[in-house]
């Protein structure tokens, strides 16, 4: 069993006892989310046109992602210390970091490093928000509607940071877009700190053994191929928004209309996640993410053909996709991972399936040297192989439970 935090409902969740909290991680993680894509958008836009290299723009953005691979000692802290305080700081520091990006927007270097070191705050932001605290604050049948509605307001909230990060780019340019940027951040951090306390539970081992637990767990066939299936999935398409960011932006399409048709893809993620749960309800978890990553593979097919009106296309059906399919992954680990334990394990799961994010700007970056359907080439590969492994492992687990069921 693990100890209840302040404020927190132990039933089913009618209470107005875990709304108001749950409300806060919302907004917080709402404004922290806008200001993550109005970066997304600003970022890539300003390094294209300094240096007129997609690849330097696609990097430059990667390397914030590319802070996952801290994301284990993330986790463990965040088992370790106040929830709260930990999601006030994740705010803060990110804050910091775009401040100072601010005074330094035109040195492509000293912006690589900051995005860089934002995106530790953006970690243990990202981890506590959707894995840590909505466990810890509600828990029964009301759990799932929690994580439904964290998932729509995020996916809501990246189309409001789209949409200001092409207005104020194309008005008013780079620095006070990142202005605006700092302040949502700083907001963010004074939203969570009106969240009640939220203790760990005492731990003794050190930062070795936590760093084993999760590790441990990511091995177990269960977790380990979800990591796997996810992580390749997102290595195909994770940064596919700042793709077409470049590829609308080389073709001299103005920065607000780049915005809103991004914006138009992330509202149908939204209204993906808030009624996920009721998609395939009557199948098991793993084999509702085999459907939606089979989506995700059609969409992008579509992708891949010429044409803005198919981009525009295949970009909504991925959106759709990946919103179901995050929904119920998230639902599955919550379900299989003890909450003592949430922080350091999907600490590790996220180190490889966010990180995955990163790295496949860097692929893209790469197959940027290649015109034509051959630039998509190692997208469609990776998005393949992610549906026939996750294929083998919903074959396998199907398998299992009708031979257990045998044997009753």
């Amino acid at each position: 069993m693990t100890e209840e935090p302040s404020g927190a409902a132990p039933d089913e969740g009618g209470t107005e006892e875990w709304r108001r909290p749950v409300r806060l991680v919302i907004i917080t993680s709402m404004l922290a989310k806008v200001a993550d894509w109005q970066l997304g958008i600003v970022v890539p836009l300003a390094i294209l046109d300094q240096t007129g290299s997609a690849a330097a723009a696609l990097t430059a953005l990667a390397l914030r992602g590319a802070a996952y691979v801290g994301a284990p000692i993330v986790g463990s802290m965040i088992d370790r210390y106040d929830k709260r305080r930990v999601f006030v700081l994740a705010q803060l520091q990110q804050a910091v970091c775009i401040g100072l990006l601010c005074l330094t927007l035109s040195n492509s270097v000293a912006v690589s490093i900051l995005l860089f070191l934002a995106g530790f705050g953006a970690v243990a932001s990202s981890i506590n928000g959707s894995f840590v605290l909505i466990p810890s604050l509600v828990q029964g049948p009301a759990r799932d509607d929690a994580v439904a509605r964290l998932s729509s307001a995020i996916e809501l909230s990246k189309v409001a940071g789209l949409i200001l990060g092409g207005i104020f780019f194309s008005s008013q340019g780079p620095i006070v877009a990142c202005v605006v940027v700092t302040a949502l951040y700083a907001l963010a951090g004074v939203s969570a700190a009106l969240l009640p306390a939220i203790p760990s539970i005492h731990d003794p081992s050190s930062l070795a053994q936590g760093l084993k637990v999760g590790f441990t767990w990511l091995v177990r066939p269960g977790i380990l191929w979800l990591v796997v299936t996810m992580s390749i999935a997102n290595l195909a398409v994770g940064e596919l928004e700042t793709v077409l960011i470049t590829i609308f932006g080389r073709e001299h399409v103005d920065a607000t209309a780049i915005s809103v048709i991004l914006a138009a893809g992330l509202l149908v993620g939204a209204a993906a996640s808030r009624f996920a749960g009721r998609v395939l309800p009557h199948l098991p978890v793993e084999k509702r993410v085999l459907v939606f990553q089979t989506m995700c593979f059609l969409s992008l097919c579509i992708v891949t053909l010429p044409g803005v009106y198919f981009k525009i296309a295949g970009y909504l059906a991925i959106s759709l996709s990946f919103a179901f399919s995050n929904v119920a992954s998230i639902l599955y680990r919550q379900d299989v991972i003890p909450i003592e334990f949430a922080g350091r394990i999907n600490a590790v799961i996220r180190m490889f399936i966010t990180g995955s994010i990163s790295l496949s700007g860097f692929i893209f970056a790469f197959s940027s040297r290649w015109d034509g359907y051959l630039f998509w080439v190692p997208a469609m590969v990776l998005s393949t192989v992610s549906v026939l492994i996750w294929t083998w492992f919903t074959l396998s687990r199907s398998e299992d439970r009708s031979q257990a069921g045998s044997l009753e």
